[in-house]
């Protein structure tokens, strides 16, 4: 619209009304809608294909059977699509209607738009409400409504505040370009703060593909090191034999192999923690149906009130968060419905500090025996006896264990970096699918940096005609690319962190377990580099097409 506002304004002095400008633009962002998300629709199903055959090759177990295609799977991205298009035509059809006649006399008709002092007053005071909202939500009354509206309101304040940002962002990065190519890096870095709110625009998209990887990797870094904290802290066993999360072993060990494994003369205890739901109070709770004296041998549980060894068949013991909420203390009656239907009495005889590993509730296996399907435990905890090295006591349970299936028998360290295995197949299918965002912050970057050089004909042929050559005007528009791309990444990473910090603590708030917030510093390192690498391949096509232009005609260009 920009581009045409001699066209919209000739239209206008010749007799045009501003609803027809309008409905023009209207109807042609409508013809673009149609057809990009026809287009994007026969794309998602191609790409819907390919992770039905990745998923399994990644280890991630795919239901067998043909790829369904519903009608709402078809009308729904459509519509979008169409509302979304037309939504972000909506305000340049405007302008363009409010175009006066007189435009049509103007020598140009680019648009110079930048940061104001209004949009930057704006921006400061949303991002203040931001960082108020989102410290009283994770700090001061632990709310994740709260935390979250305030995570979106700094995603606004950074698009407020992008072209603000941008002029003193792409100086400072546009530094080190100077002091490496000279002239060219200077050309390129003045290119870039030529239009700020271009700039910001152009980097926006990539600035949300670079926060939310960002947001994801700062999470899963946290989510393995919360893991890593709570093995550590709350598994004073030595090895720990776990079935397979997917595939044969879901199902769980069997009840016998933790007895097996305390006959073992190499092993002082075994403890199997076998899994179990009731209904509390009118809502669903896992149990954990174990033998609660070895628990308390193999797990570290805090402090414990009541007595672990007198459960029986009849007794009941949970956390002091759980208790605190059903307002229970040792003594009290507690009343669980269980999926056969029957209900039973149980009485509080143990509270203990930390749930983590053991869960919020411990019943023994004769309480849970009348009630059991199936039993099974998840996991069995070993502790071995005095003077038994790591690899004997490893060797001879695992030598049991082989004739139950074969589960995997793991030291603590190695049972943490499995537990969080399941994170880092999530970050993979994250990373698959979020690099479909810098694919369209590429073409951004490369559409935008297409249509100022077309604004800037002329003075491309006068730098050539006064010595430039086509390497160095090459060069220029590559790092002109390079540092819109810079200003984005740097943004993302510094949005991503902060959401990410913002739902660890919201996280925190929310559960019994102690996160613990980690950064990935070499992660978000290559997350920077490809976001970086994005803006310089998003340059090389506008700059062959820039260092192709005829001198002469370039010049003669209006």
């Amino acid at each position: 619209m920009a581009q045409r506002t001699r066209e919209n304004a000739l239209l206008r002095a010749l007799g045009a009304a501003r609803r027809q400008v309008t409905a023009a633009a209207l109807a042609e962002a409508c013809v673009v809608a149609v057809a990009a998300s026809g287009a994007g629709l026969a794309g998602g199903i191609g790409i819907a294909a390919g992770l039905q055959a990745l998923f399994p090759a990644i280890g991630f177990p795919f239901p067998d059977g043909e790829l369904v295609i519903k009608t709402l799977s078809m009308v729904l991205p459509l519509a979008v699509g169409v509302v979304v298009c037309l939504g972000s035509a909506l305000l340049p059809a405007l302008r363009a209607g409010r175009t006066a006649p007189l435009a049509a006399l103007r020598e140009t008709a680019v648009d110079h738009s930048g940061a104001s002092r209004v949009r930057a007053v704006a921006g400061t005071l949303l991002g203040a409400v931001a960082l108020a909202a989102t410290l009283t939500g994770v700090l001061v009354t632990p709310s994740v409504w709260l935390a979250g509206l305030g995570a979106l309101l700094a995603l606004a304040s950074f698009v407020v505040l992008g072209p603000v940002a941008a002029t003193t962002a792409v100086r400072l990065l546009g530094v080190p370009v100077d002091r490496l190519r000279g002239v060219t890096g200077a050309l390129a870095r003045r290119n870039a703060l030529r239009g700020p709110k271009r700039t910001a625009a152009t980097a926006s998209a990539l600035m949300i593909g670079v926060a939310v990887v960002s947001l994801f990797t700062v999470f899963g870094a946290s989510l393995k090191a919360t893991m890593d904290q709570t093995v550590s802290r709350s598994f004073a066993g030595d090895v720990a034999v776990s079935a397979p999360s997917f595939g044969a072993g879901g199902s769980g060990l069997s009840p016998r192999l933790a007895p097996a494994l305390a006959r073992l003369p190499e092993v002082d205890a075994a403890v199997g923690l076998g899994r179990g739901v009731a209904e509390v109070d009118g809502k669903g709770r896992a149990l954990t149906v174990t033998d609660p004296a070895a628990l308390a041998r193999t797990f570290d549980l805090g402090t414990v009130t009541g007595s672990l060894r007198d459960l029986g068949t009849d007794g009941l013991a949970l956390t002091r968060a759980e208790a605190g909420r059903q307002g229970l203390h040792p003594g009290d009656t507690a009343r669980l419905t269980f999926t056969d239907g029957r209900t039973r009495n149980f009485t509080v005889r143990a509270v203990y500090g930390r749930s983590e590993l053991a869960g919020d509730y411990v019943i023994t296996r004769a309480a849970w025996a009348p009630h059991r399907t199936q039993d099974s435990d998840r996991l069995i905890a070993v502790t071995f006896g005095h003077g038994v090295s790591a690899d004997a006591g490893k060797a001879a349970v695992k030598a049991t264990a082989a004739r139950y299936g074969n589960p995997e028998v793991q030291t603590r360290d190695e049972y943490a970096q499995s537990s969080a295995g399941g994170i880092d197949m999530m970050l993979t299918l994250v990373y698959a699918l979020l690099a479909l965002a810098v694919v369209i912050a590429l073409l951004g970057i490369a559409n935008t940096l297409t249509l100022a050089l077309h604004e800037r004909t002329r003075e491309l042929g006068l730098l050539r005609a006064v010595g430039q050559t086509r390497a160095q005007l090459r060069a220029m528009v590559r790092w002109e690319s390079v540092l819109v791309a810079a200003f984005g990444t740097a943004g993302g990473l510094g949005l991503g962190a902060f959401l990410g910090w913002v739902l660890v603590r919201a996280s925190d708030g929310a559960s019994d377990t102690a996160f613990a917030f980690a950064l990935a510093p070499a992660r978000l390192a290559v997350v920077a580099l490809v976001g970086l690498m994005a803006g310089a391949l998003a340059g090389l096509r506008p700059a062959r097409r820039a260092a192709r232009l005829d001198v002469l005609r370039a010049i003669a260009a209006e």
